[in-house]
């Protein structure tokens, strides 16, 4: 009976942990999307927007913004994990500035119908990544695989400026990270397994980096829905 006991409380405290990394991972995450909204409505609604798109600006905080993404997670090892939740913050902030032509491009109406169908897409596939017995580790390879041509192929999209090419490619990117979600709630418990052995500087380091996927995850599903289903002003 006392070995059942000690055995119920290491499962309720490994749940607890587990259950406070992907609280703190989505609390990080809406913050990321909070400041995404408030610098996309300082853009449009302050001096910055024309100073941003008048000028080459505009692909400097592309380019940016990819910097970021690549040195948070390669980085991520070496960083504090307050340094690693600060350029998330920044990072969504030049998205913010970034994204914030889809305000001028689409009613407003559409816009919040796309993100609560987004948000329930991803709460939904959170949950199932989350919940799930399956081990999801085998998608990894067809996922970046598939990220990776959805980049490349919209790059290219680009210059030719084909809208049938471009509604192909975002119903590509809905699917691959709508898959992402899952896979990364779901491959994240095995992160924390991983991590909580090196402390809680460590756990801190992989919220950020959890956050800053789930982010990612949401906003393109939210923005290629948009460029499928949005009704243009």
């Amino acid at each position: 009976m006392e070995l059942q006991n000690k055995n119920n409380f290491s499962h309720t405290e490994a749940t607890s942990g587990v259950g406070t990394f992907f609280a703190g991972i989505y609390k990080w995450m809406c913050g990321g999307i909070l400041i995404t909204a408030l610098f996309s409505y300082l853009t449009l609604n302050t001096s910055l927007g024309s100073y941003v798109f008048s000028s080459g600006i505009f692909w400097g905080i592309v380019i940016i913004e990819f910097i970021l993404l690549l040195g948070i997670q390669f980085m991520i090892r070496k960083m504090e994990p307050s340094t690693a939740t600060a350029l998330f913050f920044l990072y969504a902030a030049l998205n913010g500035i970034t994204l914030s032509g889809i305000f001028l491009i689409y009613t407003g109406a559409s816009i919040l119908n796309i993100f609560l169908i987004s948000a329930a897409i991803f709460g939904g596939l959170s949950l199932y990544g989350y919940t799930t017995k399956k081990d999801l580790s085998g998608w990894g390879t067809f996922l970046f695989i598939g990220v990776l041509a959805i980049l490349i192929t919209s790059v290219v999209n680009i210059f030719l400026g084909n809208t049938f090419f471009q509604m192909l490619i975002s119903g590509a990117a809905v699917l691959i990270f709508s898959a992402l979600v899952a896979y990364d709630a779901n491959i994240y418990k095995q992160i924390y397994e991983n991590v909580k052995t090196g402390g809680e500087k460590e756990v801190r380091r992989y919220m950020a980096l959890g956050a800053l996927q789930m982010y990612i995850n949401f906003v393109m599903i939210f923005v290629h829905l948009l460029q499928l289903f949005g009704d243009r002003n």
